[in-house]
């Protein structure tokens, strides 16, 4: 590809990915260090943009540092704080090229290698979730929510044949309309509730199916809760299980939904946003606990658990790509010219948008530059490290200040856990909840480290706020987590000397 033709917009972009070059490296050098915080203080920044003629190379890179600065460090093994962590190297570069190629994923001869990949991925996908070789595809989407989305759309519109052409006003002037409804898990994220606002269905028509005592949907539930739907005049469609809940990491018994699925004829979806590369990657020995080829179609989430830089989403169909261009697809001529014939039709008819960015190429990227042994490694090392830490909190000794409790075993690579204020048996339980947030409040401004709380409902009632820390990056060992809880009890200790009665509370 080197060429000696003269071409100053290429001699730009090289100039500018010398000095990036040097830039971003850096700055990662920098962010990888122990004392590097987590969350810089941001100083007052200039954000104008220039009226007339701009900074030009010579002043931009003082911006990009600035920027730099100021950001919240994904880099370090300290981010405990959400569901994603730093990408690794080559997805970076992925990242980059995506954005060099700035091509558009709508239609084939738009992006013809991008296409091609998006395929490829998204069958291989297809085949480790074991979904049938010969049907299965998959298409990327702008995040999970995105992904979850389109699922349901399509489910709809297939149940609702009728809803493409007349939508709700046209089926209920037909004279055969029955209530839509879908069911949820209660520890569902919330994208599943937003999806049924988006696709017409209504808040009030989302049934919260309860959990058991991990967190897990109540198979038995959902069965009882459908067939009073049916008996009540409804028309339960769609039913969407959770492959790594966001808050206890906890896998639905996806086996026992499909057969309530069956029986009744129900769209069943999995989102594995978060869990899903577990079902993927995992050994045979766990792959029962994971496994999701009973699905119709199953949302994994690269940007999380693999590395791969944000967004990188993928929607896994059991029956390929024709039922949502039958359920979304307008056949805009205008725009869609059937594809390459002999190669692969335009997708972007089978989805709500038009835009779409050649997201698979980053997953494709990375995953020829690791192979697939990596992924395994990596999730294998998560989930060990969760184990172990949830045994570094149970067996930590009790201090003056009080004593350390696990919410439940990790189901996936999440760890949930309290410090609780005082003796165990001394502070009510809501306090609990109190001391959790103050501590986490007070521990993440000071930047050293991040991590974030959560609450759930359970059977046996709410729980109060606890600490839980997704373990996503594979830089994180166990003398970072150790690391961690000492930072806890030292925070504690320094509360309860600027005010002994700190952690007393009436609720959570």
């Amino acid at each position: 590809m080197e060429s000696t033709v003269p071409c100053k917009v290429a001699d730009e972009l090289e100039e500018l990915l010398r000095e990036a070059s040097q830039v971003f490296s850096d700055y990662v050098r920098s962010s990888r260090d122990p004392q590097a915080p987590v969350i810089p203080r941001i100083e007052k920044l200039n954000l104008t943009i220039p009226e007339e003629d701009g900074m030009g190379a010579a002043g931009i890179w003082d911006d990009i540092q600035t920027i730099c600065g100021a950001a919240t460090n994904t880099w370090s093994e300290r981010f405990l704080y959400k569901l994603y962590a730093s990408p690794t190297p080559i997805g970076v570069v992925g990242e980059a090229l995506v954005g060099l190629l700035n091509n558009n994923a709508h239609v084939f001869q738009a992006s013809p290698i991008g296409a091609l990949i998006e395929d490829k991925v998204g069958r291989q996908l297809a085949e480790l979730a074991k979904f049938p070789a010969d049907t299965a595809a998959g298409l990327t989407f702008p995040g999970g929510s995105y992904s979850n989305m389109h699922a349901l759309m399509v489910a709809r519109n297939r149940r609702f044949s009728g809803l493409k052409r007349g939508g709700f006003a046209g089926a209920m002037a037909g004279g055969e309309w029955r209530r839509p409804m879908i069911f949820t898990s209660a520890h569902a994220h919330y994208s599943i509730e937003k999806a049924a606002v988006a696709a017409g269905i209504g808040l009030d028509n989302v049934v919260s199916v309860p959990t058991d005592a991990a967190g897990r949907m109540d198979s038995h539930a959902l069965r009882v809760l459908v067939e009073q739907a049916i008996a009540n005049g409804g028309a339960p469609f769609f039913v969407n299980a959770t492959a790594g809940t966001t808050v206890l990491g906890a896998f639905d018994p996806i086996d026992e939904i499909a057969v309530v699925c069956a029986d009744h004829g129900l769209w069943l979806h999995v989102d594995g946003s978060w869990g899903g590369p577990l079902a993927l990657f995992s050994s045979d020995e766990e792959l029962g606990r994971y496994r999701v080829d009973r699905a119709d179609s199953f949302t994994v989430n690269p940007h999380k658990l693999m590395g791969v830089p944000l967004q990188c989403s993928f929607l896994l169909m059991r029956d390929g790509l024709a039922p949502m261009r039958e359920a979304l697809g307008l056949g805009a001529s205008y725009l869609f010219h059937g594809g390459s014939p002999d190669v692969l039709d335009d997708v972007g008819d089978a989805t709500m948008g038009c835009g779409r960015r050649p997201d698979a190429i980053k997953l494709w990227l990375a995953w020829r530059y690791h192979g697939t042994q990596y992924y395994r490694r990596r999730l294998a090392a998560a989930r060990r490290l969760a184990l172990d830490f949830a045994d570094m909190v149970s067996a930590r000794p009790p201090t003056a200040l009080g004593c350390w409790r696990l919410v439940a075993r990790p189901q996936s690579t999440c760890v949930c856990f309290w410090f609780v204020p005082g003796q165990p048996h001394s502070a009510p339980l809501p306090s609990w909840g109190h001391a959790t947030r103050l501590l986490c409040a007070r521990l993440n401004s000071l930047g050293h480290v991040l991590v974030d709380y959560a609450a759930v409902d359970l059977p046996a009632g709410p729980l109060p706020t606890f600490f839980r820390l997704p373990l996503n990056s594979p830089h994180v060992t166990k003398e970072t987590l150790a690391s961690v809880l000492a930072a806890i009890e030292q925070t504690a200790q320094a509360l309860t000397e600027e005010d002994p009665r700190c952690f007393v509370a009436d609720s959570s």
